[in-house]
Order: C-alpha cells, then structure tokens, then sequence
C-alpha cells in the first residue's frame, strides 16, 4: 500500500551485540529481525557498557550480585568487582546523548536486562533471585523514566512491538516540531495525532489541547517544553484495547453509511477477532485505509493512529505471541 506519511527518523541506543558487532562475553552475535529492519529507518547508536568499561572478548562471564547490601556488577571467575566503573560509564555516557526516542537493549545481560535479570548473593554460586535489572539498564532507567526502553527478546512479541514501534516514531516526530517547529507546527502535529493520542490516554490530550488554545500565556519554548512533557506522560502506558476500539468505531463511523451489510459484518467480525487477540491492531486499521482511500476521507487520511510506523515494519510471524 502507498504510505499514507512520511516519518521522521527516530534515534535508538542499542546494545551492540544485538546486529551490530560480535561482542557478548562469549564473542557471539545477537540476531534480531526487528532491529534488522529497523536499520533502514532508525539512527542506531549500538553501545556495549561491558566492552566500554574495559572487558574483553570473548571475556569471563560478570553477574549481578548483592554485596553488603548493594546491587554490584562482579566477575566471579577473577573476583573483580566493576560497579563504580559501570556507574562511571552509564553517567557519563548518557549524559552525552543530545537526544534520544528509544533503547532496545539485550535481554537477560547483567548489564543491559530490563527485567528478571538473576540476583545472587555475593560471590556465592547461591540460588539467585530473579527479579533484578541489569546495571547499565537501570542507569537508562533513572534518567529516561518515560522514553521507550524494550530488549530485542520482549520486541518478538506483538503488541509490545507494535507499541514501541508506534512511540519511538510517534516521539521522533515531535522531536522534529520541538527543534524547528513554531506554534502551527505544534497545531499541525496535535491535528495529525488525535485519534493516536485518545488511543493512549484521553485526560492528556484533553490537557494538550488546553494548552494550545491558551498560546498567549506562554513563549513558544515554553509551551513546546510543556507540551513534550504530556506528550510523553500520555505514550508511558500501552495503548488498551478498549481505547483503540472505540477509535476504530469513531473512525468506521465516518464510512457506515456507505458500506454494504457484508462490508459492515467482516469489519465487526474484524474489530471481534482483534478484541479476543486473534487479530492484530494494524489488520483492522488496514481495512479502516481501505475506505478511508477509497471514499476520500482526508481527515482520517491524515491521523497518524492509521499508520504510527513505516509498514514494511509489520511482522505477521508473531501474530499469535503472548505477552512477555
């Protein structure tokens, strides 16, 4: 299908080992089709926090550990502790970044795992927790507590990809209206996102929208820098499934009239099969495209909600992946 927008470019932190370079402890590379075929439309910047702070590869294996009461970074095999180094690296590093709109960092690492990372006691090959965050992960955490941060093995799941996908562009896209754009282009993007933003949280796009009917009350700069705020605060959580059907039935409202029984009953059908999660959100949009194109709807045309990411993005694979 003939794209419908173009995209701005969203800039993504990676773990390296993921595609990019062959450096996890035992000198493999990770594979990910995802970030694959993101590569064509993201600005990565691949990082390895291990290699950075001074091991090799291949290299002994570090772990997570408590240590008299602290979560420590250790090398069980050399009996090295590289906490203050990693915290040293995570600070400095992204601290650097001039901007940001995701991290797809590797799963399970020590260094870069976003959840149920293992825990154990000091040096001690004790039955560990795991319930922990890598190091370097948590640093990313700390400092960007609303960006999009997902690892390449949560990604293989559809709606988790689906959502990260939608945000890290969604964000892009602003960052592009927050560097060069004035109040219009503000006007332009919170028009363009509507039905996308009541998708994720309607109490702030109804604050987003406050804000930019009260222009006179702030600079330009203020107001993107409030906006970018809400902005964020609305995309923190997944888009819920209610929320995306009562978008889909507003914009199917638009065509009803025009549509034979049969065209009306497979779109029911449709929105039924992507209620119980045996069809995905962006099969019951492409159907929605259809009309839109077909009946000339330029409003709907323009709503970023009908296509948040480029489509050649979309992996049918995992249709039938749960939650990780």
């Amino acid at each position: 299908m003939i794209p419908l927008r173009e995209f701005a470019v969203p800039k993504i932190v990676s773990s390296k080992c993921i595609e990019f370079g062959a450096c996890r402890y035992n000198g493999l590379l990770i594979r990910s089709s995802v970030v694959e075929n993101l590569k064509k439309h993201v600005e990565f910047h691949p990082i390895c926090p291990e290699v950075e702070i001074g091991l090799g590869v291949p290299r002994k294996p570090v772990r997570v550990s408590e240590l008299d009461g602290r979560i420590s970074l250790i090398q069980p095999a050399t009996g090295l502790n590289f906490t203050g180094r990693m915290h040293e690296f995570s600070g400095s590093f992204l601290n650097s970044l001039d901007a940001v709109d995701g991290f797809i960092l590797k799963n399970r690492s020590p260094s870069c795992g976003i959840k149920s990372i293992k825990v154990y006691k000091g040096f001690e090959n004790s039955r560990p927790l795991t319930d922990g965050v890598g190091l370097f992960a948590a640093s990313v955490m700390e400092k960007f507590p609303q960006i999009p941060i997902e690892d390449e093995g949560r990604l293989r799941n559809l709606m988790i990809r689906e959502n990260f996908l939608t945000r890290i562009f969604t964000l892009a896209d602003f960052r592009e209206v927050r560097e060069s754009g004035d109040f219009n282009d503000l006007i332009d993007f919170q028009t363009r996102n509507k039905l996308l933003l009541l998708s994720y949280n309607q109490e702030y796009t109804r604050k987003m929208g406050n804000l930019l009917s009260n222009r006179g009350k702030h600079s330009i700069k203020d107001m993107k820098d409030k906006y970018g705020e809400m902005l964020v605060a609305a995309l923190a959580e997944p888009q819920g499934v209610p929320s995306n059907i009562n978008v889909l039935m507003h914009a199917f409202g638009y065509f009803s009239n025009n549509l034979k029984f049969p065209e009306k009953a497979f779109f029911q059908d449709s929105l039924q099969k992507y209620r119980e999660g045996r069809l995905p959100l962006l099969a019951v949009i492409n159907l929605l495209k259809s009309w839109m194109i077909r009946f000339d709807e330029e409003y709907l045309l323009k709503q970023t909600f009908f296509e948040p990411y480029p489509e050649d993005l979309i992996q049918v694979t995992f249709i039938f992946d749960r939650m990780a």
